[in-house]
């Protein structure tokens, strides 16, 4: 082998080394994600419960720490940040700071000014930073896209899109749902598949929200919100909740229609998987298994870690942008705000904020 073959097979063989801040539910599957790729190699693993992270790190035989900065100081070169949503910019910050690429589980932040010091810390150190926004690579909602992109159903005039949890999830599987809420929790997908869908930009938001139920037990989160959004040349109605009971046979409830002028398209997703029954659980659900003890996410899901694992390996700009993450934030922010003051809310004022 001569010296012009070595350094090709040295190029190809190299992995992008990887860590994990927060190792909680979702970030232990980024962890496994990098495990798994064989272009990846996880290098560290963190989470501010020393017990938790030791289980993860002994789980994948790696490094495990309780301090963000020795994740700062490790070899990772790309650092995944999956600490509850409301706490994203501060370790974003300090892994861009140490010179780590990013990826952020969704939503980016829950405050577009955070949102917006992470965007121009990433330009200013000229450092990659992508959204774990994981439908984007679920073959459903890509052919969806293609068909839309290709004029299938002629130019898009109305979506409707509904995404809602059983209340088992603000009650039992996030402990911060109070911080949190059915907006960044589920609109952060929804409103980044529609505007990914139909190619346009958000510009407008008129929402009403309510807080009773959960608020009755303590969560400080919307039970319930409707949002009318205007885009560049069509509208969508955007619906989600946090109250659907225990008894509805899936996790997620997940409605899209679009009408174009010249077709439309429909999609329950909830109702996509398979049905069983098993007298051994107790239960009968549409879904996979392992959503009846474990909120396992499928291999699909996790698109946005190896497209980030990709470009350090080949080059290249990540497939969500960290501009896409932002315009989502913005989006929601001014959601929010529309639901306080009963008003129609710019989304581009938010980004001027």
């Amino acid at each position: 082998m001569n010296d012009d073959e070595k350094g090709l097979n040295d190029v190809t063989d190299r992995k992008a080394k990887a860590a994990v801040i927060g190792v909680g539910l979702i970030g232990e599957q980024h962890a496994e994600s990098y495990f798994e790729n064989p272009r990846a190699e996880l290098v560290m693993v963190c989470d501010m419960n020393p017990e938790r992270a030791r289980a993860v790190g002994e789980r994948f035989g790696v490094p495990w720490t309780a301090d963000m900065d020795d994740v700062g100081k490790s070899e990772a070169e790309i650092v995944s940040v999956a600490t509850p949503d409301h706490a994203h910019c501060s370790p974003v910050l300090a892994m861009l700071d140490a010179g780590k690429h990013i990826v952020v589980e969704k939503p980016l932040a829950t405050v577009t000014e955070e949102a917006l010091r992470m965007v121009n810390l990433a330009n200013r150190k000229n450092l990659m930073m992508t959204v774990n926004l994981g439908n984007r690579w679920n073959p459903t909602y890509t052919n969806i896209r293609d068909s839309v992109q290709s004029g299938e159903i002629g130019n898009p005039v109305m979506t409707y899109s509904r995404t809602s949890d059983t209340i088992w999830v603000p009650r039992k599987m996030l402990s911060w749902a109070g911080r949190s809420g059915p907006q960044w929790f589920l609109f952060a997908h929804t409103m980044d598949l529609v505007r990914w869908i139909i190619g346009q930009e958000a510009h407008e938001v008129y929402a009403i929200g309510e807080k009773k139920i959960l608020k009755s037990e303590g969560i400080d989160a919307y039970d319930a919100i409707q949002a009318m959004v205007r885009f560049d040349d069509s509208f969508a109605t955007f619906e989600t909740s946090w109250i659907v009971p225990e008894a509805f046979p899936h996790i997620v409830e997940s409605l899209l229609t679009l009408n174009g002028s010249n077709g439309r398209i429909q999609l329950d997703g909830a109702n996509g998987g398979f049905e069983l029954s098993s007298d051994q659980v107790g239960k009968h659900m549409y879904a996979r298994p392992s959503l009846w003890t474990y909120f396992k996410l499928p291999y699909t899901w996790w698109g946005a870690l190896r497209n980030m694992v990709d470009c350090v390996l080949d080059g290249g700009e990540p497939a969500i942008t960290a501009a896409d993450g932002l315009r989502v934030v913005a989006m929601i922010e001014a959601m929010e705000r529309s639901i306080e003051t009963r008003q129609p809310v710019t989304i581009d004022s938010r980004l001027k904020a």
